[in-house]
């Protein structure tokens, strides 16, 4: 992890561990520019503790929304390609959902309760 953010951020390793530990307190605007840009972090989060954290440049996003993308951009590409697939497959389920099939509704099977089902079937209760 060390080693992608030093080459993303273009800074040594040893450099990263001294901020990180504290050696470093205050590290300068070169730096906090280089995280912020490459990691879509907030630069009044990162000097200021100001949220939100994160930020989508160019675009107005909720926090949270800003943060999903944020935290996407630091997985590798193979993740990312693997979280896009299951967003699309969601998409494509919800697109047929709407199409032509019932809504399930929550916390029961499409088709009703065990005794909505039975009576449809025609089978009686047994005592």
């Amino acid at each position: 992890m060390k080693m992608d953010f030093a080459r993303r951020t273009e800074y040594t390793q040893s450099y990263i561990s001294m901020v990180l530990s504290g050696t470093i307190p205050d590290p300068g605007p070169r730096f906090i520019n280089a995280v912020c840009r490459e990691f879509n972090v907030n630069p009044e989060w990162l000097t200021d503790g100001k949220e939100p954290v994160f930020t989508v440049p160019g675009l107005s996003l909720s926090p949270d929304r800003a943060e999903v993308l944020a935290k996407m951009n630091l997985l590798s590409e193979g993740k990312r390609k693997l979280i896009l697939d299951i967003i699309n497959a969601f998409l494509v389920d919800d697109m047929v959902g709407e199409k032509g099939k019932k809504p399930v509704r929550k916390g029961r099977k499409s088709g009703g309760t065990p005794a909505e089902k039975n009576a449809k079937a025609g089978h009686k209760r047994k005592k």
